[in-house]
Protein backbone atom coordinates (compact mmCIF):
# COMPACT_ATOMS: atom_id res chain seq x y z
CA UNK A 1 0.00 0.00 0.00
CA UNK A 2 1.04 2.84 -1.03
CA UNK A 3 2.38 6.00 1.98
CA UNK A 4 0.33 9.11 2.08
CA UNK A 5 2.39 12.08 1.65
CA UNK A 6 1.90 14.20 4.65
CA UNK A 7 0.34 17.05 3.85
CA UNK A 8 1.29 20.83 4.85
CA UNK A 9 -2.12 21.74 6.13
CA UNK A 10 -1.46 19.03 8.93
CA UNK A 11 1.65 20.92 9.75
CA UNK A 12 0.11 24.29 9.82
CA UNK A 13 1.98 25.57 6.74
CA UNK A 14 -0.13 28.12 4.66
CA UNK A 15 0.97 28.45 0.61
CA UNK A 16 -2.28 30.40 -0.14
CA UNK A 17 -0.71 33.66 0.17
CA UNK A 18 3.11 35.62 -1.12
CA UNK A 19 3.71 36.49 1.70
CA UNK A 20 2.77 33.35 3.59
CA UNK A 21 4.99 31.27 1.20
CA UNK A 22 7.99 33.62 1.24
CA UNK A 23 8.41 32.71 5.07
CA UNK A 24 9.10 29.15 4.33
CA UNK A 25 12.79 26.84 3.79
CA UNK A 26 13.81 25.72 0.87
CA UNK A 27 13.70 22.13 0.51
CA UNK A 28 13.37 19.30 -1.92
CA UNK A 29 10.16 17.67 -0.83
CA UNK A 30 7.05 20.64 -1.90
CA UNK A 31 4.86 21.94 0.49
CA UNK A 32 1.55 19.67 0.61
CA UNK A 33 -1.71 21.08 0.59
CA UNK A 34 -5.14 18.07 0.55
CA UNK A 35 -8.13 19.79 -2.02
CA UNK A 36 -9.82 16.85 -1.69
CA UNK A 37 -9.78 13.04 -1.36
CA UNK A 38 -6.72 12.14 -3.15
CA UNK A 39 -5.65 15.33 -4.62
CA UNK A 40 -3.56 17.86 -3.67
CA UNK A 41 -1.62 21.17 -4.69
CA UNK A 42 1.65 21.57 -4.06
CA UNK A 43 4.28 24.68 -3.57
CA UNK A 44 7.75 23.64 -4.34
CA UNK A 45 10.48 26.43 -3.21
CA UNK A 46 13.83 25.49 -4.31
CA UNK A 47 17.39 27.64 -4.11
CA UNK A 48 17.10 28.78 -7.57
CA UNK A 49 13.17 28.78 -8.33
CA UNK A 50 9.62 28.03 -7.25
CA UNK A 51 6.93 25.82 -8.57
CA UNK A 52 2.88 24.71 -8.52
CA UNK A 53 2.91 21.08 -8.33
CA UNK A 54 -0.41 18.73 -8.51
CA UNK A 55 -0.48 15.28 -6.78
CA UNK A 56 -3.01 12.75 -7.50
CA UNK A 57 -3.29 9.26 -6.07
CA UNK A 58 -3.31 7.13 -9.55
CA UNK A 59 -4.10 2.97 -9.37
CA UNK A 60 -2.34 3.02 -5.75
CA UNK A 61 0.23 5.14 -6.41
CA UNK A 62 1.06 9.16 -5.73
CA UNK A 63 1.54 10.67 -9.04
CA UNK A 64 2.84 14.70 -9.41
CA UNK A 65 3.32 17.34 -12.14
CA UNK A 66 4.44 20.74 -12.48
CA UNK A 67 1.53 23.17 -13.31
CA UNK A 68 3.19 26.61 -13.17
CA UNK A 69 5.08 29.05 -11.63
CA UNK A 70 3.77 30.66 -8.64
CA UNK A 71 2.82 34.53 -8.52
CA UNK A 72 5.57 35.06 -5.38
CA UNK A 73 7.47 38.27 -7.74
CA UNK A 74 5.20 38.57 -10.73
CA UNK A 75 1.75 39.13 -12.06
CA UNK A 76 -0.19 36.64 -12.57
CA UNK A 77 -1.19 35.44 -16.14
CA UNK A 78 -3.50 32.51 -15.91
CA UNK A 79 -1.22 30.39 -17.74
CA UNK A 80 2.29 30.07 -16.84
CA UNK A 81 1.84 32.09 -13.73
CA UNK A 82 -0.47 31.35 -11.68
CA UNK A 83 -1.91 32.83 -8.51
CA UNK A 84 -3.02 30.14 -5.70
CA UNK A 85 -6.45 30.04 -6.70
CA UNK A 86 -5.69 29.89 -10.37
CA UNK A 87 -3.39 26.55 -9.64
CA UNK A 88 -6.17 25.07 -7.24
CA UNK A 89 -8.49 25.43 -10.28
CA UNK A 90 -6.40 23.82 -12.45
CA UNK A 91 -5.40 21.00 -10.13
CA UNK A 92 -8.51 20.02 -9.22
CA UNK A 93 -10.07 19.67 -13.09
CA UNK A 94 -6.92 17.78 -14.64
CA UNK A 95 -6.16 14.34 -14.85
CA UNK A 96 -2.64 13.23 -14.75
CA UNK A 97 -2.94 10.12 -16.66
CA UNK A 98 -4.14 12.28 -19.60
CA UNK A 99 -1.65 14.96 -18.79
CA UNK A 100 0.17 16.86 -21.57
CA UNK A 101 3.18 19.40 -21.31
CA UNK A 102 2.08 22.97 -19.88
CA UNK A 103 3.87 25.90 -21.27
CA UNK A 104 6.86 26.47 -18.63
CA UNK A 105 8.18 29.39 -17.19
CA UNK A 106 11.83 28.59 -16.20
CA UNK A 107 14.46 26.48 -18.95
CA UNK A 108 12.15 23.43 -18.89
CA UNK A 109 9.68 25.38 -20.60
CA UNK A 110 8.00 25.82 -24.10
CA UNK A 111 10.32 26.65 -26.47
CA UNK A 112 10.80 27.75 -30.32
CA UNK A 113 11.96 24.30 -31.09
CA UNK A 114 8.76 22.43 -29.44
CA UNK A 115 6.63 24.55 -31.53
CA UNK A 116 8.56 23.73 -34.73
CA UNK A 117 8.90 19.95 -34.30
CA UNK A 118 5.55 19.58 -33.40
CA UNK A 119 4.17 22.05 -36.33
CA UNK A 120 6.47 19.97 -38.79
CA UNK A 121 4.86 16.86 -37.31
CA UNK A 122 1.04 17.57 -37.33
CA UNK A 123 1.79 19.16 -41.19
CA UNK A 124 2.69 15.98 -42.17
CA UNK A 125 -0.79 14.65 -41.35
CA UNK A 126 -3.32 17.46 -41.67
CA UNK A 127 -3.99 19.31 -44.73
CA UNK A 128 -2.62 23.16 -44.66
CA UNK A 129 -0.67 26.09 -46.25
CA UNK A 130 -1.16 27.98 -49.37
CA UNK A 131 -2.67 24.89 -50.91
CA UNK A 132 -4.54 23.35 -48.24
CA UNK A 133 -2.31 19.94 -48.63
CA UNK A 134 -0.65 17.56 -46.43
CA UNK A 135 3.24 18.17 -46.10
CA UNK A 136 5.55 15.68 -47.85
CA UNK A 137 7.66 13.49 -45.99
CA UNK A 138 10.71 14.78 -48.07
CA UNK A 139 9.43 18.72 -47.64
CA UNK A 140 9.68 17.55 -43.71
CA UNK A 141 12.96 15.90 -43.78
CA UNK A 142 14.70 18.64 -45.74
CA UNK A 143 12.92 21.69 -43.16
CA UNK A 144 14.17 19.49 -39.99
CA UNK A 145 17.83 19.57 -41.51
CA UNK A 146 17.51 23.26 -42.14
CA UNK A 147 16.30 23.55 -38.63
CA UNK A 148 19.09 21.63 -36.93
CA UNK A 149 21.72 24.15 -38.53
CA UNK A 150 19.88 27.42 -38.30
CA UNK A 151 17.67 27.10 -35.44
CA UNK A 152 17.91 24.26 -33.43
CA UNK A 153 20.41 25.60 -30.62
CA UNK A 154 19.76 29.13 -31.23
CA UNK A 155 16.68 30.95 -31.35
CA UNK A 156 14.94 27.68 -31.06
CA UNK A 157 16.17 26.68 -27.60
CA UNK A 158 14.30 30.12 -26.43
CA UNK A 159 10.98 30.00 -24.70
CA UNK A 160 8.50 31.52 -26.83
CA UNK A 161 7.10 33.50 -23.83
CA UNK A 162 10.87 35.10 -24.26
CA UNK A 163 11.04 36.09 -27.40
CA UNK A 164 9.55 39.09 -29.37
CA UNK A 165 10.28 40.94 -32.68
CA UNK A 166 13.59 42.03 -32.18
CA UNK A 167 15.19 38.79 -31.35
CA UNK A 168 13.71 36.88 -34.61
CA UNK A 169 15.23 40.29 -36.65
CA UNK A 170 18.46 40.05 -35.41
CA UNK A 171 18.71 35.87 -35.95
CA UNK A 172 17.23 36.57 -39.65
CA UNK A 173 19.54 38.99 -40.38
CA UNK A 174 22.52 36.27 -38.90
CA UNK A 175 21.64 33.93 -40.91
CA UNK A 176 22.46 36.14 -44.06
CA UNK A 177 25.88 36.66 -42.91
CA UNK A 178 26.75 33.01 -42.74
CA UNK A 179 28.19 31.33 -45.41
CA UNK A 180 26.66 28.02 -47.15
CA UNK A 181 27.18 24.67 -46.87
CA UNK A 182 27.00 21.59 -49.19
CA UNK A 183 26.95 18.38 -47.44
CA UNK A 184 28.32 19.89 -43.69
CA UNK A 185 31.09 21.61 -45.88
CA UNK A 186 31.67 25.42 -46.02
CA UNK A 187 32.02 26.87 -49.01
CA UNK A 188 33.13 30.64 -50.02
CA UNK A 189 31.50 33.03 -49.06
CA UNK A 190 32.31 36.69 -50.99
CA UNK A 191 30.20 39.74 -49.31
CA UNK A 192 30.86 41.88 -51.51
CA UNK A 193 29.38 39.51 -54.50
CA UNK A 194 25.77 41.18 -54.98
CA UNK A 195 24.48 37.70 -56.18
CA UNK A 196 25.63 35.69 -53.16
CA UNK A 197 24.63 37.85 -50.50
CA UNK A 198 21.21 37.78 -52.34
CA UNK A 199 21.17 34.31 -52.39
CA UNK A 200 21.84 33.79 -48.42
CA UNK A 201 19.16 36.91 -48.06
CA UNK A 202 17.05 34.43 -49.64
CA UNK A 203 17.75 31.08 -47.75
CA UNK A 204 16.95 33.74 -44.69
CA UNK A 205 14.03 34.50 -45.82
CA UNK A 206 12.86 30.62 -46.13
CA UNK A 207 14.12 29.49 -42.76
CA UNK A 208 12.13 33.08 -41.22
CA UNK A 209 8.57 31.81 -43.00
CA UNK A 210 9.61 28.21 -41.85
CA UNK A 211 9.60 29.50 -37.96
CA UNK A 212 6.89 32.30 -38.58
CA UNK A 213 4.80 29.23 -39.62
CA UNK A 214 4.99 27.19 -37.03
CA UNK A 215 4.10 30.02 -34.58
CA UNK A 216 1.02 30.60 -36.86
CA UNK A 217 0.14 26.92 -36.86
CA UNK A 218 0.31 27.14 -32.60
CA UNK A 219 -1.41 30.04 -32.47
CA UNK A 220 -4.47 28.50 -35.01
CA UNK A 221 -4.61 25.02 -32.56
CA UNK A 222 -4.17 26.59 -29.09
CA UNK A 223 -0.35 25.83 -28.66
CA UNK A 224 0.74 29.29 -27.14
CA UNK A 225 -0.63 30.90 -24.11
CA UNK A 226 -3.41 33.28 -24.94
CA UNK A 227 -2.45 36.60 -23.93
CA UNK A 228 0.42 36.16 -25.72
CA UNK A 229 0.98 38.68 -28.44
CA UNK A 230 1.61 37.74 -32.24
CA UNK A 231 4.47 39.42 -32.82
CA UNK A 232 6.46 37.17 -35.29
CA UNK A 233 4.05 38.93 -37.47
CA UNK A 234 5.92 42.31 -37.10
CA UNK A 235 8.87 40.73 -38.87
CA UNK A 236 9.73 41.33 -42.46
CA UNK A 237 11.76 39.23 -44.62
CA UNK A 238 14.44 40.91 -46.65
CA UNK A 239 13.52 42.60 -50.01
CA UNK A 240 15.30 41.24 -52.76
CA UNK A 241 14.41 42.74 -55.74
CA UNK A 242 13.68 40.84 -59.14
CA UNK A 243 15.14 37.36 -59.27
CA UNK A 244 17.98 36.63 -61.50
CA UNK A 245 17.18 34.85 -64.82
CA UNK A 246 17.51 31.44 -64.52
CA UNK A 247 20.40 29.44 -66.59
CA UNK A 248 18.73 28.78 -70.04
CA UNK A 249 20.38 26.08 -72.39
CA UNK A 250 21.01 26.77 -76.54
CA UNK A 251 20.64 24.19 -78.67
CA UNK A 252 24.00 23.41 -79.03
CA UNK A 253 24.38 23.21 -75.19
CA UNK A 254 22.05 20.94 -75.39
CA UNK A 255 23.61 18.77 -77.82
CA UNK A 256 27.05 18.75 -75.66
CA UNK A 257 24.96 17.33 -72.43
CA UNK A 258 23.42 14.83 -73.97
CA UNK A 259 26.35 13.46 -75.62
CA UNK A 260 27.66 13.34 -72.17
CA UNK A 261 25.39 11.64 -70.30
CA UNK A 262 24.93 8.30 -69.66
CA UNK A 263 22.21 6.13 -71.60
CA UNK A 264 19.48 6.31 -68.38
CA UNK A 265 20.38 9.99 -67.44
CA UNK A 266 19.90 11.34 -71.54
CA UNK A 267 16.59 9.60 -71.26
CA UNK A 268 15.51 11.82 -68.58
CA UNK A 269 16.80 14.73 -69.59
CA UNK A 270 15.20 14.29 -72.97
CA UNK A 271 12.01 13.72 -71.19
CA UNK A 272 12.42 16.98 -69.24
CA UNK A 273 12.99 18.70 -72.17
CA UNK A 274 9.85 17.46 -73.90
CA UNK A 275 7.39 18.42 -71.32
CA UNK A 276 9.20 20.79 -68.94
CA UNK A 277 8.41 18.72 -66.29
CA UNK A 278 10.50 18.59 -62.85
CA UNK A 279 12.49 15.90 -61.95
CA UNK A 280 10.43 14.37 -58.98
CA UNK A 281 7.80 14.84 -61.64
CA UNK A 282 9.40 12.73 -64.03
CA UNK A 283 10.63 10.27 -61.46
CA UNK A 284 6.82 9.19 -60.92
CA UNK A 285 5.59 9.48 -64.43
CA UNK A 286 3.77 5.72 -65.20
CA UNK A 287 3.23 4.30 -68.77
CA UNK A 288 -0.58 4.91 -68.23
CA UNK A 289 0.38 8.73 -68.24
CA UNK A 290 1.29 8.85 -71.73
CA UNK A 291 -1.49 9.34 -74.31
CA UNK A 292 -0.45 7.83 -77.59
CA UNK A 293 -3.55 8.64 -79.16
CA UNK A 294 -3.70 12.42 -78.44
CA UNK A 295 -0.51 13.10 -78.25
CA UNK A 296 -0.29 14.06 -74.73
CA UNK A 297 0.94 13.08 -71.56
CA UNK A 298 0.08 14.00 -67.50
CA UNK A 299 2.10 15.45 -65.37
CA UNK A 300 1.38 15.90 -62.11
CA UNK A 301 2.97 18.83 -60.25
CA UNK A 302 4.83 18.43 -57.28
CA UNK A 303 4.79 22.01 -56.45
CA UNK A 304 1.73 23.44 -56.99
CA UNK A 305 -0.16 20.06 -57.23
CA UNK A 306 -1.60 20.63 -60.34
CA UNK A 307 -2.40 17.88 -63.33
CA UNK A 308 -1.32 19.09 -66.83
CA UNK A 309 -1.70 17.35 -69.89
CA UNK A 310 1.02 18.50 -71.54
CA UNK A 311 0.83 18.42 -75.82
CA UNK A 312 4.02 16.73 -77.35
CA UNK A 313 5.79 17.56 -80.12
CA UNK A 314 6.03 14.63 -83.10
CA UNK A 315 9.55 14.54 -81.65
CA UNK A 316 8.26 13.80 -78.12
CA UNK A 317 5.59 11.27 -78.75
CA UNK A 318 8.22 9.40 -80.78
CA UNK A 319 10.67 9.51 -77.43
CA UNK A 320 7.48 8.46 -75.02
CA UNK A 321 6.57 6.02 -77.91
CA UNK A 322 9.72 4.06 -77.25
CA UNK A 323 10.03 4.61 -73.99
CA UNK A 324 6.37 2.75 -73.21
CA UNK A 325 6.17 0.36 -75.76
CA UNK A 326 5.29 -3.11 -74.53
CA UNK A 327 5.44 -2.11 -71.01
CA UNK A 328 2.59 -2.45 -68.30
CA UNK A 329 0.42 0.29 -67.06
CA UNK A 330 1.72 0.75 -63.97
CA UNK A 331 5.65 0.67 -64.64
CA UNK A 332 7.53 4.05 -64.36
CA UNK A 333 8.47 5.13 -67.76
CA UNK A 334 11.78 6.61 -66.87
CA UNK A 335 14.47 4.19 -64.67
CA UNK A 336 17.92 3.60 -64.32
CA UNK A 337 20.24 1.34 -65.75
CA UNK A 338 19.52 -1.38 -63.18
CA UNK A 339 15.76 -1.35 -63.99
CA UNK A 340 15.53 0.96 -60.49
CA UNK A 341 13.12 4.11 -60.50
CA UNK A 342 15.19 6.80 -60.05
CA UNK A 343 15.32 8.34 -56.53
CA UNK A 344 15.34 11.81 -55.48
CA UNK A 345 19.26 12.41 -55.19
CA UNK A 346 20.09 10.02 -57.49
CA UNK A 347 20.57 11.77 -60.73
CA UNK A 348 22.90 14.99 -59.34
CA UNK A 349 26.55 12.82 -59.54
CA UNK A 350 25.97 12.15 -62.90
CA UNK A 351 24.32 14.92 -63.82
CA UNK A 352 27.25 16.79 -62.60
CA UNK A 353 30.00 14.46 -64.11
CA UNK A 354 27.88 15.21 -67.64
CA UNK A 355 28.01 18.87 -67.25
CA UNK A 356 31.98 19.04 -66.36
CA UNK A 357 32.28 16.54 -69.75
CA UNK A 358 30.03 18.45 -71.60
CA UNK A 359 32.41 21.58 -70.71
CA UNK A 360 29.58 23.91 -69.33
CA UNK A 361 28.80 26.01 -66.13
CA UNK A 362 25.68 26.76 -63.87
CA UNK A 363 23.65 23.81 -65.15
CA UNK A 364 21.98 21.71 -63.01
CA UNK A 365 18.40 19.31 -63.72
CA UNK A 366 16.15 21.88 -63.21
CA UNK A 367 17.83 24.24 -66.26
CA UNK A 368 15.92 22.02 -68.05
CA UNK A 369 12.95 23.07 -67.35
CA UNK A 370 14.45 26.62 -68.06
CA UNK A 371 15.16 25.86 -71.31
CA UNK A 372 11.84 24.13 -71.82
CA UNK A 373 10.26 27.38 -71.07
CA UNK A 374 12.63 29.59 -73.20
CA UNK A 375 12.13 27.61 -76.49
CA UNK A 376 8.86 27.31 -76.16
CA UNK A 377 8.50 31.35 -75.73
CA UNK A 378 11.48 31.47 -78.93
CA UNK A 379 8.91 29.86 -80.83
CA UNK A 380 5.64 31.23 -80.01
CA UNK A 381 6.23 34.98 -78.63
CA UNK A 382 3.46 34.06 -76.07
CA UNK A 383 3.89 34.48 -72.60
CA UNK A 384 0.65 33.69 -71.32
CA UNK A 385 1.10 30.28 -73.28
CA UNK A 386 3.94 29.71 -71.65
CA UNK A 387 2.87 29.84 -67.89
CA UNK A 388 0.15 27.23 -68.56
CA UNK A 389 2.72 25.19 -70.31
CA UNK A 390 4.75 25.32 -67.15
CA UNK A 391 1.86 25.17 -64.70
CA UNK A 392 2.45 28.54 -63.02
CA UNK A 393 -0.50 30.31 -61.28
CA UNK A 394 -0.36 33.56 -63.69
CA UNK A 395 2.04 34.77 -65.72
CA UNK A 396 3.96 37.43 -63.24
CA UNK A 397 6.41 34.46 -62.59
CA UNK A 398 7.09 33.95 -66.47
CA UNK A 399 7.61 36.89 -67.42
CA UNK A 400 10.27 37.41 -64.52
CA UNK A 401 11.98 35.36 -65.98
CA UNK A 402 11.73 34.84 -69.62
CA UNK A 403 10.30 38.71 -70.71
CA UNK A 404 14.38 39.72 -72.03
CA UNK A 405 13.58 37.05 -74.75
CA UNK A 406 10.81 38.91 -76.30
CA UNK A 407 10.98 41.71 -78.94
CA UNK A 408 11.44 44.79 -76.51
CA UNK A 409 8.17 46.94 -77.59
CA UNK A 410 9.80 50.19 -75.46
CA UNK A 411 12.77 49.65 -78.21
CA UNK A 412 10.36 49.48 -81.10
CA UNK A 413 8.25 52.84 -79.58
CA UNK A 414 11.76 54.79 -79.61
CA UNK A 415 12.61 53.50 -83.13
CA UNK A 416 9.76 55.13 -84.04
CA UNK A 417 10.21 58.93 -82.73
CA UNK A 418 10.84 61.57 -85.24
CA UNK A 419 14.83 62.34 -85.69
CA UNK A 420 15.25 66.29 -84.13
CA UNK A 421 18.25 67.24 -86.76
CA UNK A 422 21.32 67.15 -84.09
Amino acid sequence: MARKPVSSRQSGVRISSAEARNRLHVRREPYWVELVPGTAIGYAKGARDVSWFVRQRVAGAYRKQRIGTPDDGIKADGTIVLSYAQAVKLATTMQLEDRKPLPRHYSDGLTLNQVFDVYIEQRQVTPGGRFNRVMPSSTAQMSKQVWERHARKDIGARLVTALDAKAMRKWHAGMATLAPTVRGRIQEFDTTDPEQVRSRRATANRILTMAKAALTWARQHDGLPDDMADWWRNVSPFALGDDPVPRMLDKDEITRLLGAAPADLRTLLQGALMTGARYGELCTMRVRDFDAAHGTVTIRQSKTYKTLTQPLTPEGVALFDALTAGRQKNDPIFVRESGAIWARSDAAKPMATAVRAAQLEEVTFKTTRATYGKLLLVATKDIELVAKALGHSDSRITRKHYASLLPSEVKAGIAKLPALGF
